[in-house]
């Protein structure tokens, strides 16, 4: 696959000079790119390709998804990113262990640009924050949420609790309001910070408010990649409302 990043001796972009990231997203996802357009610093730019996930969200439904991965990727090389990110959280504990370092690692191998996950990227957040101790708030699936608590822990990380929305419709997910949210997020134990997963969970519109009324980063599976996305992009601007991952990280 060939290399489409521009080099230094090649004029910066119309659109992106600041960064162009790309997203490889489940085609039910309708928050993440409006998310992170609604906050792109000046002169970044992104671009999406998606993965078709069909039903309810199962295992097998996201190993279907996964197997669409190289075609997505291929078609963000051709685009021409700085970053490329795999923009579904629930593949980091449904593939076989392991899955995030080869994946990634494979897509920075045929592509020459750098790649992270919804996982590497919520890794690399927390390690930035200085948390180790987390409250972990899903929408999925009983069945699938029962899976994410060890595999935290087998991270290194200590769950001081965990709850879910219990969402089986993977269209239901986006639905979720702010009070909804904030509402299910108190209800979770005390801890250093509060983690919430899948990137099709609306959550921009209400971190800052939950960090002022809990007292620790909430930190969330889009913030986590919009972060590492810009940094990979070399871009490390602030951006304000988004809680101290994104205010000053």
């Amino acid at each position: 696959m060939q290399d489409h990043r521009r080099s230094g001796s090649q004029a910066a972009p119309q659109f992106g000079p600041a960064g162009r990231i790309g997203l490889v997203v489940p085609a039910n996802n309708s928050v993440i790119e409006p998310e992170f357009w609604s906050v792109l610093p000046p002169g970044v730019a992104l671009f999406a390709t998606r993965i078709l996930a069909r039903g309810d969200l199962t295992p097998d439904a996201v190993r279907r998804m996964e197997a669409e991965m190289d075609r997505a990727v291929a078609e963000l090389a051709a685009t021409g990113t700085d970053v490329i990110l795999l923009a579904d959280m629930v593949t980091s504990f449904i593939m076989e262990p392991g899955w995030n370092r080869h994946r990634t690692a494979a897509v920075t191998a045929a592509t020459g640009t750098p790649c992270a996950s919804a996982w590497s990227a919520m890794a690399d957040a927390l390690a930035a924050l200085g948390v180790r101790r987390i409250a972990l708030g899903t929408p999925y699936p009983a069945a699938i949420h029962a899976l994410a608590p060890a595999f935290f822990a087998a991270e290194g990380l200590e769950l001081a609790g965990h709850a879910t929305l219990d969402i089986l419709a993977m269209r239901d997910v986006p639905e979720v309001r702010p009070d909804r949210l904030a509402s299910f997020v108190h209800g979770l134990p005390r801890a250093d910070a509060v983690v919430l997963l899948a990137t099709d969970l609306p959550s921009f519109a209400s971190i800052a408010t939950l960090e002022s009324t809990l007292g620790v980063p909430v930190v969330t599976s889009n913030t986590a990649l919009l972060w590492r996305a810009l940094r990979l992009a070399g871009n490390a601007a602030p951006i304000a409302g988004l809680g101290r991952l994104l205010d000053a990280h």
